[in-house]
Protein backbone atom coordinates (compact mmCIF):
# COMPACT_ATOMS: atom_id res chain seq x y z
CA UNK A 1 0.00 0.00 0.00
CA UNK A 2 1.24 3.34 -0.60
CA UNK A 3 1.68 4.19 2.87
CA UNK A 4 4.61 1.90 3.43
CA UNK A 5 6.14 2.27 -0.48
CA UNK A 6 6.41 6.01 0.58
CA UNK A 7 8.64 5.43 3.37
CA UNK A 8 10.29 2.34 2.47
CA UNK A 9 14.13 4.00 2.25
CA UNK A 10 12.96 4.83 5.79
CA UNK A 11 11.98 1.70 7.31
CA UNK A 12 15.17 0.16 8.65
CA UNK A 13 16.33 3.24 10.28
CA UNK A 14 12.85 3.91 11.91
CA UNK A 15 12.39 0.40 12.54
CA UNK A 16 15.30 -1.63 13.09
CA UNK A 17 15.46 -5.39 13.71
CA UNK A 18 14.03 -5.51 17.49
CA UNK A 19 15.98 -7.71 19.08
CA UNK A 20 13.18 -8.63 21.58
CA UNK A 21 11.13 -10.57 19.01
CA UNK A 22 13.53 -12.32 17.59
CA UNK A 23 14.25 -13.62 21.30
CA UNK A 24 10.46 -14.19 21.49
CA UNK A 25 10.35 -16.34 18.86
CA UNK A 26 13.09 -18.63 19.69
CA UNK A 27 11.78 -19.24 23.24
CA UNK A 28 8.45 -20.17 21.52
CA UNK A 29 10.42 -22.85 19.65
CA UNK A 30 12.35 -23.95 22.71
CA UNK A 31 15.33 -22.28 22.40
CA UNK A 32 16.21 -22.58 19.50
CA UNK A 33 15.06 -22.00 15.40
CA UNK A 34 17.10 -24.71 14.04
CA UNK A 35 15.16 -26.88 10.91
CA UNK A 36 11.72 -24.97 12.24
CA UNK A 37 9.99 -24.23 9.50
CA UNK A 38 8.38 -20.23 9.92
CA UNK A 39 5.46 -17.92 8.34
CA UNK A 40 5.87 -14.64 8.94
CA UNK A 41 3.18 -12.74 7.59
CA UNK A 42 3.60 -8.75 7.30
CA UNK A 43 7.33 -9.30 7.03
CA UNK A 44 8.17 -5.91 5.88
CA UNK A 45 11.69 -5.33 4.65
CA UNK A 46 12.56 -8.72 5.74
CA UNK A 47 14.74 -7.48 8.61
CA UNK A 48 13.04 -10.44 11.54
CA UNK A 49 12.94 -13.16 8.72
CA UNK A 50 16.40 -12.47 7.86
CA UNK A 51 17.29 -13.10 11.39
CA UNK A 52 15.52 -16.23 11.68
CA UNK A 53 17.14 -17.58 8.99
CA UNK A 54 20.37 -17.14 10.05
CA UNK A 55 19.60 -18.96 13.49
CA UNK A 56 18.92 -22.11 10.56
CA UNK A 57 14.99 -21.57 10.44
CA UNK A 58 13.25 -22.42 6.72
CA UNK A 59 11.39 -19.04 6.99
CA UNK A 60 8.82 -17.86 4.17
CA UNK A 61 8.07 -14.09 4.04
CA UNK A 62 4.73 -12.50 3.28
CA UNK A 63 3.87 -8.93 2.52
CA UNK A 64 1.01 -6.84 1.12
CA UNK A 65 4.04 -4.13 -0.41
CA UNK A 66 6.07 -4.70 -3.39
CA UNK A 67 8.12 -1.70 -2.22
CA UNK A 68 8.59 -3.62 0.59
CA UNK A 69 9.78 -6.34 -0.24
CA UNK A 70 12.27 -5.47 -2.76
CA UNK A 71 14.14 -3.92 0.01
CA UNK A 72 14.00 -7.53 1.54
CA UNK A 73 15.21 -9.07 -1.26
CA UNK A 74 18.57 -6.45 -1.87
CA UNK A 75 19.13 -7.64 1.54
CA UNK A 76 18.61 -11.47 1.87
CA UNK A 77 21.37 -13.69 2.02
CA UNK A 78 21.49 -15.86 -0.86
CA UNK A 79 22.66 -19.28 1.06
CA UNK A 80 19.39 -19.17 3.49
CA UNK A 81 16.34 -20.67 3.18
CA UNK A 82 14.88 -17.33 3.04
CA UNK A 83 11.96 -16.97 0.56
CA UNK A 84 9.58 -13.29 0.21
CA UNK A 85 6.33 -13.54 -1.69
CA UNK A 86 3.70 -10.52 -2.49
CA UNK A 87 0.57 -11.33 -1.61
CA UNK A 88 -2.94 -10.14 0.50
CA UNK A 89 -2.88 -11.84 4.17
CA UNK A 90 -6.85 -12.37 3.85
CA UNK A 91 -5.84 -15.10 1.06
CA UNK A 92 -2.74 -16.57 2.75
CA UNK A 93 -4.52 -20.26 2.16
CA UNK A 94 -4.36 -19.79 -1.63
CA UNK A 95 -0.09 -19.00 -0.99
CA UNK A 96 0.77 -21.88 1.27
CA UNK A 97 -0.08 -25.51 1.54
CA UNK A 98 -1.97 -26.82 4.78
CA UNK A 99 -0.10 -28.27 7.77
CA UNK A 100 3.78 -27.28 6.57
CA UNK A 101 4.64 -24.67 9.25
CA UNK A 102 6.09 -25.02 12.63
CA UNK A 103 5.16 -21.73 13.65
CA UNK A 104 3.41 -18.65 11.78
CA UNK A 105 3.82 -15.34 13.42
CA UNK A 106 1.98 -11.85 12.53
CA UNK A 107 4.06 -8.96 14.55
CA UNK A 108 4.46 -5.49 13.62
CA UNK A 109 0.67 -4.08 13.83
CA UNK A 110 -0.01 -6.01 10.68
CA UNK A 111 -3.43 -7.40 11.88
CA UNK A 112 -5.39 -4.11 11.85
CA UNK A 113 -4.88 -3.18 8.82
CA UNK A 114 -7.42 -5.75 8.06
CA UNK A 115 -11.07 -3.87 7.43
CA UNK A 116 -13.44 -5.95 10.21
CA UNK A 117 -13.45 -8.90 12.56
CA UNK A 118 -14.57 -11.39 10.04
CA UNK A 119 -11.73 -10.87 7.95
CA UNK A 120 -9.79 -11.09 11.26
CA UNK A 121 -10.96 -14.75 11.40
CA UNK A 122 -10.77 -15.45 8.18
CA UNK A 123 -7.10 -14.77 8.01
CA UNK A 124 -6.39 -16.81 11.50
CA UNK A 125 -8.24 -19.52 10.55
CA UNK A 126 -5.92 -20.04 7.34
CA UNK A 127 -2.91 -19.24 9.05
CA UNK A 128 -4.10 -22.31 11.71
CA UNK A 129 -4.65 -24.56 8.59
CA UNK A 130 -1.24 -23.70 7.51
CA UNK A 131 0.49 -24.77 10.66
CA UNK A 132 1.32 -28.68 11.72
CA UNK A 133 -0.68 -30.13 14.76
CA UNK A 134 0.98 -28.35 17.78
CA UNK A 135 2.63 -25.39 15.85
CA UNK A 136 2.09 -21.72 17.13
CA UNK A 137 0.75 -18.50 16.18
CA UNK A 138 2.24 -15.41 17.38
CA UNK A 139 0.99 -12.19 17.16
CA UNK A 140 1.77 -8.68 17.90
CA UNK A 141 -0.65 -5.54 17.70
CA UNK A 142 -0.74 -2.22 19.98
CA UNK A 143 -3.17 -2.76 22.94
CA UNK A 144 -6.27 -0.99 21.62
CA UNK A 145 -7.96 -1.53 25.27
CA UNK A 146 -5.78 1.05 25.88
CA UNK A 147 -5.95 3.50 23.28
CA UNK A 148 -9.85 3.40 23.58
CA UNK A 149 -9.81 3.20 27.11
CA UNK A 150 -7.67 6.39 27.38
CA UNK A 151 -9.06 7.83 24.01
CA UNK A 152 -5.05 8.00 23.00
CA UNK A 153 -4.17 10.88 20.53
CA UNK A 154 -0.96 9.88 19.78
CA UNK A 155 2.28 7.38 19.90
CA UNK A 156 5.54 8.52 20.83
CA UNK A 157 7.41 9.88 17.75
CA UNK A 158 10.79 8.03 17.05
CA UNK A 159 13.22 10.33 15.93
CA UNK A 160 16.39 8.17 14.46
CA UNK A 161 19.29 9.92 12.56
CA UNK A 162 18.31 12.29 10.41
CA UNK A 163 14.12 10.94 10.52
CA UNK A 164 11.53 12.41 12.30
CA UNK A 165 8.20 9.79 12.45
CA UNK A 166 4.84 11.39 14.01
CA UNK A 167 2.32 9.02 14.74
CA UNK A 168 -1.37 10.80 15.53
CA UNK A 169 -4.61 8.26 15.90
CA UNK A 170 -7.71 10.01 15.17
CA UNK A 171 -10.89 8.31 16.21
CA UNK A 172 -13.93 7.49 14.25
CA UNK A 173 -17.21 6.44 15.40
CA UNK A 174 -17.10 3.02 13.58
CA UNK A 175 -14.63 0.95 15.77
CA UNK A 176 -11.73 2.51 13.33
CA UNK A 177 -8.71 4.75 13.77
CA UNK A 178 -7.07 7.00 11.20
CA UNK A 179 -3.11 6.26 11.61
CA UNK A 180 -2.00 9.66 10.52
CA UNK A 181 1.61 9.93 10.11
CA UNK A 182 4.39 12.62 9.37
CA UNK A 183 7.62 11.85 8.19
CA UNK A 184 10.74 14.65 8.11
CA UNK A 185 14.00 14.33 6.84
CA UNK A 186 16.31 16.91 5.89
CA UNK A 187 14.89 16.27 2.13
CA UNK A 188 11.58 16.15 2.28
CA UNK A 189 8.09 15.52 4.54
CA UNK A 190 5.89 12.86 3.64
CA UNK A 191 1.98 13.27 5.19
CA UNK A 192 -0.03 9.60 5.43
CA UNK A 193 -3.19 8.19 6.93
CA UNK A 194 -4.19 5.09 6.99
CA UNK A 195 -7.52 3.08 8.68
CA UNK A 196 -6.87 0.43 11.41
CA UNK A 197 -8.99 -2.10 12.95
CA UNK A 198 -9.05 -1.36 16.85
CA UNK A 199 -9.10 -5.10 17.99
CA UNK A 200 -9.37 -5.59 21.72
CA UNK A 201 -7.69 -8.20 23.40
CA UNK A 202 -11.35 -9.81 24.32
CA UNK A 203 -12.29 -9.82 20.53
CA UNK A 204 -8.89 -11.31 19.70
CA UNK A 205 -8.88 -14.16 22.08
CA UNK A 206 -12.51 -15.13 20.99
CA UNK A 207 -11.41 -15.70 17.72
CA UNK A 208 -8.64 -17.45 18.29
CA UNK A 209 -9.97 -19.84 20.87
CA UNK A 210 -11.85 -21.22 18.15
CA UNK A 211 -8.44 -22.62 16.32
CA UNK A 212 -5.93 -22.21 18.74
CA UNK A 213 -5.46 -23.79 22.60
CA UNK A 214 -3.39 -22.79 25.43
CA UNK A 215 -3.19 -18.68 25.03
CA UNK A 216 -0.79 -16.51 26.54
CA UNK A 217 -1.22 -12.96 26.22
CA UNK A 218 1.87 -10.72 27.16
CA UNK A 219 2.27 -6.87 27.66
CA UNK A 220 5.17 -7.33 25.75
CA UNK A 221 7.92 -8.95 23.73
CA UNK A 222 9.92 -9.80 27.32
CA UNK A 223 6.79 -11.68 27.92
CA UNK A 224 5.40 -9.35 30.81
CA UNK A 225 2.05 -9.93 32.13
CA UNK A 226 -0.51 -8.16 30.08
CA UNK A 227 -2.56 -5.38 31.21
CA UNK A 228 -4.78 -2.58 30.09
CA UNK A 229 -2.01 0.05 30.57
CA UNK A 230 0.18 -2.40 28.65
CA UNK A 231 1.81 -0.77 24.85
CA UNK A 232 1.84 -3.71 23.59
CA UNK A 233 -0.69 -6.89 22.99
CA UNK A 234 1.09 -10.27 22.27
CA UNK A 235 -0.49 -13.31 21.68
CA UNK A 236 1.15 -16.74 21.49
CA UNK A 237 -1.43 -19.63 20.88
CA UNK A 238 -1.22 -22.99 20.11
CA UNK A 239 -2.48 -24.74 17.35
CA UNK A 240 -5.88 -27.54 18.53
CA UNK A 241 -5.08 -31.00 17.59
Amino acid sequence: MAFYSEIVEAYDVIFPLNEAQLAFVEEACNGALESTTILDIGCGTGSLSIAMARRSARVRGFDFDEEMLCKAEEKRPQALDLKFQQGDMRRVGEYFQPAVFDVSLCFGNTLVHLQSLQEVEGTIKAAANRLKKGGKLLIQIVNYDRIIQNNVQSLPTITKDNYSFVRNYHHRDDGKVDFETILTSPQSQIKNSVPLLMIKREELLQIMNLYFSDLKCYGGFNRTEWSESSFHLVVEAVKQG
